[in-house]
């Protein structure tokens, strides 16, 4: 009887170490997945914010080529006004200057 016993034991031994030998690689698994889900989360984000910083560079960059169109129109706007305003005035000067040149002396008073 005792034998018997001792054998039920050493076999409920067994079976319990084969339980927690499988319950240690069913953890083991778990793990793993979750590591290599982790990870992939990680590639994933790396790549998101690059891709976010990567189309901010380019908005500002856009944002910034646009301000230097806008920049170098206004200032060209500005010097065709003033040369139109100024037109006048320096071609009455250039007039009065081949005038004096020209002219001769008693012509001139």
């Amino acid at each position: 009887m005792q034998k018997i016993v001792l054998d039920e034991i050493i076999k409920a031994e067994k079976e319990s170490e084969k339980i927690v030998q499988q319950a240690r690689e069913k953890a083991a698994e778990i793990i793993a997945t979750a590591e290599s889900e982790y990870n992939q989360a990680i590639v994933l984000a790396k790549e998101e914010a690059l891709k976010k910083i990567h189309d901010s560079v380019a908005t500002a960059r856009q944002n910034a080529e646009d301000d230097l169109a806008k920049a170098v129109k206004d200032v060209e706007d500005e010097n065709s006004a003033f040369l139109e305003k100024s037109y006048e005035r320096a071609d009455s000067v250039a007039d009065s200057i081949v005038d004096v040149l020209v002219k001769p002396e008693y012509e001139k008073e």
